[in-house]
């Protein structure tokens, strides 16, 4: 159901349970979250829980409960309202938090973020830690200023041919940026889930925010500016014992891979997957490692919030 905030951010809400908030890149619209996450559950709002004893699930099977899943789309991008300008990443955060607490008031939830929304999410786990059951990062923006990320050039892996065919040379153009996978599947999803929602941002001001070097959080010191590419600059991420999942292109040449391993310390019980034969859009190229991977990382938020439930009736600590 697609609804709107008092502030005027629009998002979908689909569905009833332990609530799953994920969030886009720059620059694109909710049909990103949706084409990723959507397909990994089924009509009753369960997901695939991957076989892990660790978990204490070694058949795996469909997840324990049904989840509710916030699709918002970031101001300026989409159908959710600008913000007052000039503006920067601070001003986009805080709108984002101001979401959170209207649309989830009380209560523990799961956080998911792409690129970009990567970033958000890490700056969103500062304010509401205490709240978050598990954090799912997909290509996430580690640090902040592209020319200071620890990326590689551009490869494709694959060009089937044909895909070209009767499209938009514009719609051509903006998908080769990206993909390391050419193929009519991926163009199209791409196509559909990804360059639709670049039509509607208002790009301009995620120009004017990089000019004004406003696209980093004030408290961001990551990064070569701060102390040099091979570890200076302090993680502004809480330490977070909770389950966590980075899912990472080996190819991805916009946000690369390599800075995400710099946060191991602040995520000690986080996974690394780090894809081969997937650029940026891996949830596209690679959807059924993506799936595998999230699969595994609400497995192990099912144990966790299990555990602390039947330690909070044991009377420990969780």
């Amino acid at each position: 159901m697609r609804k709107r905030t008092t502030s005027g951010i629009v998002y979908e809400d689909i569905g009833e349970g332990l609530p799953l908030v994920a969030l886009h890149g720059a620059t694109l619209d909710r049909r990103m979250s949706l084409g990723a996450f959507e397909p990994l559950f089924d009509a009753e709002g369960r997901a695939l829980i991957l076989a892990s004893a660790a978990a204490g699930r070694p058949e795996g099977g469909r997840s324990a409960g049904a989840y509710r899943r916030i699709y918002p789309d970031l101001p300026f991008m989409g159908e959710s309202l600008d913000l007052p300008e000039p503006t920067g990443s601070d001003a986009i955060l805080a709108a984002l938090s101001g979401f959170i607490r209207e649309v989830l008031p009380t209560g523990s939830f799961l956080l998911a973020g792409e690129s970009y929304g990567g970033y958000m999410a890490r700056g969103l786990l500062r304010e509401f830690e205490d709240r978050v059951a598990g954090l799912f990062l997909l290509c996430p923006s580690i640090v902040s200023r592209r020319a200071e990320r620890d990326i590689e050039a551009p490869v494709v892996l694959r060009d089937e041919g044909g895909w070209r065919e009767g499209a938009d040379p514009r719609d051509v153009a903006e998908f080769e940026e990206c993909s390391v996978s050419r193929t009519a599947y991926t163009f199209e999803r791409t196509r559909r889930e990804i360059l639709s929602g670049i039509s509607l941002s208002r790009s301009r001001i995620f120009e004017q925010m990089i000019a004004a070097d406003s696209q980093c959080f004030t408290f961001d010191r990551l990064g070569p500016a701060a102390g040099g590419r091979n570890g200076g600059g302090e993680a502004f991420d809480p330490r977070f014992s909770r389950p966590c999942c980075f899912v990472l292109g080996r190819q991805d040449a916009s946000v690369g891979w390599r800075d995400a391993l710099r946060l191991a310390e602040r995520y000690p019980r986080a996974s690394f997957h780090v894809v081969d034969a997937a650029g940026h859009n891996l949830q596209v190229e690679q959807a059924g490692l993506f799936g595998a991977a999230f699969g595994g990382w609400l497995g192990e938020v099912e144990a966790e919030t299990g555990a602390r439930a039947a330690g909070g009736q044991a009377g420990r600590c969780g």
